[in-house]
């Protein structure tokens, strides 16, 4: 029998867990969906992702794939789901080609950041509470020189490792909500740490703190310890993965 490719897309409240990523001694997103495919086909299951996101982070969409000879069927996303913890979901199962690879096909990848700023209970581990005022005009224009750039040296921890630092940003800017604002990205690729580095640092713009011309010079200086990491995980969504048209929806 010949062994099938599957994708399955789904969304996690990352609260929880220490991340996507399986490790000794900590609970991840990666090592539940696992556990839950494996005991739903009765065989041991070894999933790919197609992004890491850290601990705290949460996921509108995520992708990982698996292999089986097992037919897959529509239901299985409803008994999936059964197996699953409440933050996690699944949201559509795909067959895909036997190449097909969740991360590194992906050809844009999509963050937002939310931030509120008035005390909010039900927003708490979901978006940043930010009580400061904040120059919008100022922080719109450091953000969208983001995409005259492509080398992102100094917002990536500096314990990742890496063989470019290159990054083709398309999309960058701030959104005015009811709660606050968000900060939105898409780009082919991110490093670790490189969005909550370059909101940190883009509200320092903001406030007053660096100016623009400052920005700019942080940018080029590829030196991580002038960009701000301080922004906490639980304002972070991983908000959309595309892939070329080989997704085939099972229904």
């Amino acid at each position: 029998m010949s062994v099938n490719r599957y994708f399955i897309d789904l969304a996690y409240n990352g609260t929880a867990y220490h991340g996507w990523q399986r490790q000794p001694n900590a609970l991840s997103v990666q090592e539940l969906s696992e556990e839950a495919l494996s005991k739903l086909l009765r065989e041991r299951i070894s999933i790919v992702g197609a992004g890491r996101t850290d601990a705290g982070v949460h996921g509108m969409q995520n992708f990982f794939h698996f292999d089986t000879d097992l037919q897959i069927e529509s239901k299985h996303i409803y008994n999936m789901n059964a197996l699953l913890t409440k933050s996690i979901a699944v949201k559509a199962l795909y067959a895909v080609p036997s190449d097909a690879h969740a991360r590194f096909d992906a050809t844009k990848r999509a963050y937002l950041y939310k931030i509120h700023t008035q005390k909010n209970p039900f927003l708490e581990g979901r978006s940043w509470f930010y009580p400061f005022a904040v120059n919008m005009k100022l922080m719109q224009e450091a953000t969208k020189s983001l995409l005259t750039y492509t080398h992102f040296e100094t917002f990536s921890k500096k314990s990742t490792q890496v063989n470019t630092f290159e990054c083709h940003i398309t999309k960058a800017l701030w959104e005015m909500t009811e709660d606050g604002y968000t900060f939105h990205i898409e780009s082919n690729r991110f490093l670790r740490g490189m969005i909550r580095g370059l909101v940190g640092t883009l509200l320092q713009v903001g406030r007053g703190q660096i100016s623009l011309e400052k920005w700019h010079e942080i940018v080029l200086s590829n030196n991580e310890q002038l960009a701000d990491f301080s922004t906490p995980a639980h304002g972070l969504y991983l908000s959309l993965i595309e892939y070329p048209p080989f997704l085939k929806k099972i229904v």
